[in-house]
């Protein structure tokens, strides 16, 4: 099993593997809607909202629904 999957289309694959998930790369983060399991990504959202996104120096765009949105307040 892997930590991570990356469903990507041709290009967008091509360009992580190049040069990797760079911040600059992120226009929008979704917020999905689900509840508890919302709660348990607080440590994955101090790290992209206080450190890996502002590095990127640009306007992200958040989009969410329940406790998608809740986090992104």
């Amino acid at each position: 099993m892997q930590a991570l999957q990356i469903l990507a289309g041709p290009r967008a694959r091509q360009r992580l593997r190049d040069h990797g998930l760079r911040a600059a790369d992120v226009r929008a983060v979704p917020g999905a809607a689900g509840g508890p399991k919302g709660l348990i990504l607080s440590a994955l959202d101090a790290h992209l909202f206080g450190e890996f996104l502002p590095s990127g120096g640009q306007e992200v765009h958040l989009l969410g629904a329940s406790i998608g949105a809740w986090r992104m307040a």
